[in-house]
């Protein structure tokens, strides 16, 4: 009797003391729970798609607009992640101040040697840029034409005019502590006519990615040929 007891024992070893079952649920130590995670500043369906690719095969989310929430659906290790990533997606909207300069460089070298540059009219910082592109460039002399610092803040729309014939709009996407991206950027050339109406020339357009503590300088011409082009300098400053 002793003998057939103990090689019972033996044959259950390995599972002794398990709850019945236990050995067949791979999951339970990370079960299948649900959360709600409230949005408050970006957008819930950007929200869901970048949480999107973190879910298992057993993960779902229901977006919840009235409430700004998610209700999300997975393994607790999943939700976790999920905590984490939402932590730092939404964040409040950032400031950025913007500094423009624009300045219309003129082929001048058969007029005269050298280059002409007022020494009052520009910044130290421009008047340096504009000497350097003296040196790589056609374009030797340099007239100012306008320029604002504006303060906008992350996902909206600026328009600023830098004078009277030129304006500059763009959407701030994202501001962060060493770039800032622009889109829809566009310099326009704004004419009036006899009548007052406005006419808007785009003069050059494009996504820009500012780097912070640096100048960037855009540069626009109709042809290789044209003897005159417009410079634009840009520099970043989160808020």
């Amino acid at each position: 009797m002793t003998r057939t007891v103990l090689a019972i024992l033996l044959a259950l070893g390995p599972w002794a003391g398990l709850p019945a079952g236990a050995a067949d649920a791979p999951g339970a130590a990370d079960p299948v729970s649900a959360r709600a995670y409230e949005v408050k500043f970006k957008s819930l369906a950007d929200a869901a798609e970048l949480i999107g690719p973190l879910l298992s095969p057993q993960g779902s989310v229901t977006l919840q607009p009235r409430l700004k929430t998610l209700m999300i659906q997975d393994r607790v290790s999943v939700l976790d992640r999920v905590a984490s990533l939402l932590s730092s997606f939404d964040v409040a909207p950032r400031n950025v101040e913007i500094a423009m300069s624009l300045f219309l460089g003129t082929d001048r070298r058969e007029q005269e040697a050298g280059r002409i540059i007022p020494p009052s009219s520009m910044t130290k910082d421009v008047r340096g840029i504009a000497e350097t592109l003296g040196d790589f460039t056609k374009w030797n002399a340099y007239e100012p034409l306008g320029g604002r610092a504006v303060t906008g803040v992350e996902g909206g729309r600026v328009t600023v005019n830098l004078s009277d014939e030129y304006r500059v709009a763009y959407d701030i996407d994202t501001v962060r502590d060493q770039s800032v991206k622009l889109t829809n950027f566009v310099l326009q050339r704004v004419t009036r006519g006899a009548d007052g109406k406005e006419k808007v020339q785009d003069v050059y357009s494009a996504a820009v990615v500012l780097p912070v503590g640096r100048m960037l300088m855009l540069g626009a011409a109709q042809n290789p040929e044209s003897k005159r082009a417009l410079f634009l300098t840009l520099q970043a400053r989160p808020r």
